[in-house]
């Protein structure tokens, strides 16, 4: 764990910079790192960035809620890809 300004200048211990997040924990072994998997969507929803407003005066079509799952779904596998580019998840 990082150290306050205070315990550093009362221990006379420079802070290391930490270049990255996988930098930061790569010799913790008290985390247990498992891959995490890729959705597969079935769905057969078409992806948008726009998700359906199910709050208004009218409810969402099926087709819409599938269209919302599949963009859903993409947009975790974006993340997912990006987080394993950088080394945080396998």
């Amino acid at each position: 764990m990082a150290m306050t300004r205070q315990e550093r200048i009362n221990s006379q211990k420079k802070q290391y910079r930490i270049d990255s997040v996988k930098q930061a924990f790569k010799d913790d072994t008290g985390i247990v790192v498992n891959p995490i998997s890729l959705l597969q969507d079935s769905t057969g929803g078409t992806v948008s960035d726009v998700l359906v407003d199910a709050a208004g005066g009218t409810y969402p079509t099926d087709e819409e809620h599938v269209n919302a799952v599949a963009s859903l779904s993409n947009k975790i596998n974006e993340i997912l890809l990006a987080l394993k580019d950088v080394g945080i998840v396998k």
